[in-house]
C-alpha cells in the first residue's frame, strides 16, 4: 500500500516523530553554530551589539527558522526523496537546509542587524557582508539539517535528551525575544 502523506513516521521504541526529533536535533545545532558565530557579526555591526543578547536574538531567528520553514523542508525532502538512494538522503536533507538557511539568512539576519544599525546613524551592511552572512548561514544549514536528519537514529530512544535540547531551544527563543523586544525599545 502506498504510503499517504498524512501519515507520521515514529520510532518504534520511543514512539517520537521523526520528523519533530530532525527538527529538534536541526534547532540545536543552529543555536550552538550562531552562539559560535555571534563575535563575527558583533564585528559586523561595529562592535556594537552585545555578544549574549546579539546569541540570543541569532537563535531566535534560527529557531524561528526550522520550527517553520524547516519543518516544510523536512517534509519536502521526505516527500520528494524517496527515490533518493538511503545514504544519499542525509546530503538531500542537507541541500535542503544549505538552500533554506542561506536565503532565510541573506533576508531576515540582514534585516534585522540592519533595522538596529540605522537608528544608531551607523551605515546598513554592505554586500560583502551580506555574502558573509550568507556563506556562514549556507555552512550551518547545511551542517544542522545534515545533522538533524541522522539525528533520530541517536536521539529517538533518548526521549529525555530530545525534550532537553527543544526546552533548550525555546529558552534560548524566548530569551532572544526579550532581548530583542528591549533593544527595540531603546532604539524605537
Amino acid at each position: 500500500m502506498a504510503r499517504q502523506w498524512t501519515n507520521i513516521t515514529r520510532d518504534e521504541e520511543s514512539g517520537l516523530p521523526t520528523m519533530l526529533v530532525q527538527a529538534i536535533a536541526a534547532a540545536g545545532v543552529l543555536c550552538v553554530g550562531e552562539i559560535i558565530c555571534a563575535p563575527m557579526f558583533a564585528g559586523m555591526a561595529q562592535n556594537r551589539f552585545a555578544l549574549a543578547p546579539w546569541a540570543a536574538v541569532a537563535c531566535l531567528l534560527a529557531v524561528a527558522f526550522t520550527y517553520t520553514v524547516g519543518f516544510a523542508l523536512l517534509w519536502c525532502v521526505e516527500s520528494l526523496g524517496n527515490r533518493l538512494r538511503p545514504s544519499l538522503m542525509p546530503v538531500a536533507y542537507g541541500v535542503a537546509g544549505l538552500l533554506g538557511f542561506t536565503i532565510w539568512g541573506c533576508a531576515v539576519f540582514t534585516a534585522f542587524i540592519n533595522s538596529m544599525l540605522t537608528p544608531l546613524g551607523l551605515a546598513e551592511l554592505s554586500n560583502s557582508q551580506v555574502i558573509l552572512i550568507g556563506v556562514n548561514c549556507a555552512a550551518l544549514g547545511f551542517a544542522a539539517f545534515f545533522l538533524g536528519s541522522i539525528a533520530p537514529r541517536m536521539l529517538s530512544r533518548r526521549k529525555g535528551a530530545v525534550i532537553a535540547i527543544g526546552v533548550l531551544t525555546l529558552v534560548l527563543t524566548i530569551f532572544g525575544a526579550f532581548a530583542l523586544a528591549k533593544v527595540y525599545g531603546a532604539l524605537y
